[in-house]
């Protein structure tokens, strides 16, 4: 629990600094790099599936509570379930390594922020941005992939015996 607890507050703590920072790309609106993501692809690979969804829903809960409100909240968990979906089905699959199983989740989670914006507002006219976000999608999950990569080789091994 308290391995648990110190990915979460991690997590957060992430979020809520790239909540505060500027944009990577200030011309371009919506773009993060989404680095809070590390700790559940981390829990993915290395305590499994239940733990990493858990705590990816768990940090957008309260993030949303302290940082974001409601919409906020409502947006970070459509993103949230379905790139987790597809990760995990990925990672199972094992077509792709951590930075291959990362990209799509970036992709995935920007198209399923992208959905609910256009149910939300009722307009398919949103979708022109999709190329954009497939970009800053793949770009971050790169970025993300191949930090989380690293943690799990370092130490991955001595938190998955616990």
């Amino acid at each position: 629990m308290a391995f648990f607890g110190v990915f979460l507050a991690l997590a957060m703590l992430v979020s809520y600094v790239e909540r505060v920072a500027p944009s990577p790309v200030p011309a371009v609106p919506g773009i993060k790099l989404g680095l809070a993501n590390i700790a559940p692809l981390f829990l993915m690979y290395t305590k499994g599936d239940r733990a990493a969804f858990g705590l990816n829903v768990l940090r957008c809960l309260l993030s949303g509570l302290l940082f974001t409100g409601v919409w906020g909240m409502l947006y970070a968990l459509s993103g949230a379930v379905v790139s987790y979906g597809a990760m995990a089905a990925f990672r199972r699959a094992r077509v792709f390594g951590v930075v291959g199983v990362s990209v799509i989740g970036g992709v995935c989670h920007n198209a399923g922020q992208l959905a609910l914006a256009a149910a939300t507002v009722r307009t398919a006219r949103l979708f022109y941005y999709l190329p954009v976000l497939i970009i800053s999608g793949v770009a971050a999950g790169v970025l993300v992939g191949y930090l989380a990569g690293l943690l799990i080789r370092r130490i991955g091994p001595s938190f998955s015996k616990r």
